[in-house]
């Protein structure tokens, strides 16, 4: 059982410019279009044994016929956590996808995965030796991509989120790592700590240190001191960091409703104001209304935190009925409203 956490942990370890922002961001972006009608030659990871759970995401504003196996699929547990910023800026850029979720289910004392068991097959298959979750199939590229920043950066390069110069990409890049830090900290005490209040307090105040960055971060994107509060990160509009920020502010968010902790976020107005705008936009309204963001837990089965959907915990031998909420759903088609 040691070995299957280890295993999980290890395994655990964007095109739609805003209203406002019209730049065809010639160094970073291929066209729009090509990614919502791109027709594939041949198929690419249609289908995953592995996987529980198979989501195809539909914007009825592409032209992509409904039987086009869309351009990316993402590869992840059945659970927000890394999975999340990429299903969250692939929805905010309208852009059709597929999603595979796979389970994490009890076998005897401990925990067994179709994704393990399919995992070398895709090793070979596609020619994917780092393959890891979280994975983006390429379709157009024919190839699948590894490590949770690359997959984002590649995502984001595609559907304009990542900046519209080579100084605003470094910057995408350097948040992708800081975010990075800020949940390391929280995997931590949720797959290595007790579950305890006073583990929960220390693992508040180590991750502060990390948003104390970000809130000096953002106040300098805000620029005067009676400007609006930015709700992006990079230029003044979408890039891949700020859906790893919005996801972090609401896990954390979610730990100190659990321990009865007053909020974090007062100690941070501009990220406080950031979280609040950034889940009022129109471009996020599908995903945080959806399945995906309401109906899935932050964290895997054996987490001490937020391994239920909301802030509950998962019982071994008692929790595995109510799993089926958000496990082995099959294939399902999920489309916009127009």
């Amino acid at each position: 059982a040691k070995l299957h956490l280890l295993h999980i942990i290890n395994s655990c370890s964007l095109h739609f410019a805003s209203a406002t922002h019209h730049s065809p961001f010639p160094l970073f972006v291929s066209n729009p279009s090509t990614v919502a009608t791109m027709v594939l030659p041949h198929p690419f990871m249609t289908k995953s044994s592995g996987a529980g759970t198979t989501i195809t995401v539909r914007f009825p504003s592409n032209a992509a016929a409904a039987d086009e196996p869309p351009r990316f699929a993402t590869g992840y547990w059945s659970i927000r956590g890394l999975g999340a910023p990429l299903r969250m800026m692939l929805c905010a850029a309208k852009c059709d996808h597929t999603v595979f979720l796979y389970d994490i289910v009890e076998n005897g004392d401990g925990w067994t995965s179709g994704y393990f068991q399919e995992k070398s097959q895709m090793i070979e298959e596609y020619s994917a030796p780092l393959m890891n979750l979280p994975f983006v199939a390429d379709r157009a590229e024919r190839r699948v991509v590894c490590q949770t920043n690359a997959c984002m950066a590649h995502v984001a390069r595609h559907v304009g989120f990542w900046g519209s110069t080579k100084a605003e990409a470094s910057q995408c890049e350097e948040l992708l790592c800081e975010i990075y830090d800020v949940r390391n900290t929280i995997v931590k005490f949720s797959y290595g700590g007790d579950g305890s209040k006073e583990v929960a307090e220390k693992t508040l105040a180590a991750a502060k240190k990390n948003f104390a960055k970000l809130e000096a971060v953002l106040k300098l994107e805000r620029g005067d001191e009676g400007a609006s509060a930015p709700v992006h990160l990079v230029g003044g509009k979408f890039s891949a960091p700020d859906f790893h920020l919005y996801e972090m502010l609401d896990q954390y968010s979610g730990l100190c409703s659990c321990y009865g902790f007053p909020s974090f976020l007062e100690d941070f107005p501009l990220l406080k104001a950031f979280k609040d705008g950034f889940e009022k936009l129109e471009e996020n309204q599908f995903y945080l209304n959806s399945w995906l963001h309401t109906g899935l837990p932050h964290n895997n089965c054996m987490a001490c935190f937020a391994s239920l959907p909301g802030e509950g915990v998962y019982k071994h031998g008692e929790s595995a009925e109510e799993a089926k909420a958000w496990k082995g759903k099959g294939e399902i088609t999920m489309t916009a409203e127009k």
